[in-house]
């Protein structure tokens, strides 16, 4: 006995095959002649209108090619900085902190259509916070355009006053630029979301120890498995987000809550023998609707509103627990976001187990069975199978490098929140004890006020 499921697809099955069957029945009555009527019909008539009907594609293509010309320009023209900061040994801030940090840069503003059209403005601001392991060294990088260098700065100085920023130049020029060669392999990947956008993942609010009650910094295992790469290793982690309007995500966020509570149901899409079921019964309907409309009782408006009305605990566990996460999630600005990490090594040093496994392992610590997680996107991992294998392959492994260095969107994109982005970048307490980890050591401070100091007499 079929199931439901397989009943809905083979009804789907049996309309698609009845309808091309038709298809081609009508043609074939249309033929005359060797003719087939209805395209030549088709053709007098383009031949007459095309001068109507050929602008409005060319014009829906002209907009397409100009708004990426536009973009592409605007992009060249927008200058950016690369920052490193070095985070003070002693801080004793959760990631509940670098939330502010990341919610000071959402920076959206409305955009008009000179604006976007004639390349003044094409896009928001975009950031990009970095984990690199440079040979075991571990640094922490922001690049982000130069006019908004200013509100890096001030964000991250105002939440950790210790912390020391300085211009540098691009880690990625260390390594060959004709990656990979016969010197060096890459490994690399775009993290992508296992389930809908609404969904969170786990976030730091729940790296609480049982027992003692205290937090769990979730980026110690990524900074220790990064601080034990080799010579002639290189790991990046990079976190590329621009401010996204809250019109944009909020209500895919709020629909997906009348679905959890049951407020909206999913329309099923209804075949034909359906619709020939419904209109069978619209006899009885009426010879119902005149001889026995006195039957049913009139329904009491208070039972109907009892019924309507919502609670919470006729949901399961795993429905309530999504309920309020989702509710969480919209409860703060978001991101779009993407996720790219790249291993990359001389060949005989390279490493998957540690480069690869170690990092991809630690990722998954953000993992919420009932809620969300993230994996390397199979579309952009630097594999291929079947055919062409080694073209394909170099060809990912190239793209995945650029993508990185270009800092683009490409491949996967999503919406984060500030405790989302807080949870996989911020600078790690005091309790994380990886010997590689790029930190002060002393802090500064100034000259006390009676210091004295000796003046040369004038001559």
């Amino acid at each position: 006995m079929l199931s439901q499921p397989q009943k809905k697809y083979t009804t789907r099955f049996v309309i698609a095959g009845a309808t091309a069957l038709l298809i081609i029945v009508a043609l074939l009555l249309m033929i005359e002649n060797g003719d087939i009527v209805f395209l030549k019909i088709i053709g007098e008539l383009l031949a007459e209108t095309w001068w109507i009907i050929l602008p409005i594609p060319m014009w829906k293509i002209f907009m397409m090619v100009w708004e990426e010309y536009v973009f592409f320009k605007w992009t060249l023209g927008v200058k950016t900085v690369l920052l490193e900061i070095i985070p003070p040994a002693d801080i004793e801030k959760s990631p509940k902190i670098m939330e502010q940090v990341f919610s000071g840069l959402h920076t959206w503003s409305t955009q008009n259509l000179f604006e976007i059209y004639c390349g003044w403005r094409a896009r928001q601001d975009k950031f990009s916070f970095e984990i690199a392991s440079i040979e075991g060294r571990v640094h922490f990088y922001v690049r982000c355009p130069v006019m908004a260098r200013n509100n890096v700065e001030s964000q991250i100085y105002a939440q950790y006053p210790d912390a020391e920023i300085y211009e540098v130049d691009d880690y990625t020029n260390k390594v060959p630029r004709n990656l990979p060669n016969q010197n060096w392999d890459v490994w690399g990947t775009t993290l992508r979301l296992v389930k809908r956008d609404e969904l969170p993942i786990r976030t730091h609010k729940n790296f609480i120890e049982d027992v003692t009650g205290k937090m769990i910094d979730p980026l110690a295992s990524l900074a220790e498995v990064m601080s034990v790469f080799g010579a002639g290793q290189h790991g990046w982690l990079q976190i590329v987000f621009s401010p996204a309007n809250e019109v944009l995500w909020h209500p895919k966020s709020e629909e997906y809550i009348e679905e959890l509570i049951g407020r909206k149901k999913v329309a099923e899409r209804k075949s034909l023998f359906n619709c020939f079921g419904e209109i069978g019964v619209v006899p009885g309907n009426i010879f119902r609707g005149l001889f026995a409309q006195d039957l049913a009782a009139p329904l009491d408006s208070s039972e109907t509103t009892a019924e309507e009305e919502f609670n919470i605990n006729r949901l399961s566990p795993d429905e309530q627990e999504k309920v309020k996460a989702v509710y969480n999630n919209i409860s703060k600005v978001g991101f779009k976001t993407t996720i790219r990490y790249v291993y990359i090594g001389k060949r005989e040093n390279f490493n998957k187990a540690l480069g690869v496994a170690g990092v991809i392992g630690t990722v998954k610590q953000f993992s919420d069975v009932n809620l969300n997680a993230l994996y390397p996107d199979p579309k952009s991992k630097t594999f291929a199978n079947y055919y062409f294998v080694d073209s394909r392959k170099l060809y990912r492994q190239r793209r995945i490098i650029q993508d990185y260095r270009d800092r683009s969107f490409t491949m996967a994109d999503f919406i984060f929140n500030t405790e989302e982005l807080a949870t996989i970048f911020h600078f790690p307490d005091m309790s994380v004890k990886a010997p590689n980890l790029t930190r002060i050591e002393a802090k500064k401070g100034g000259a006390p006020q009676n210091l004295p100091v000796e003046f040369e007499p004038s001559s």
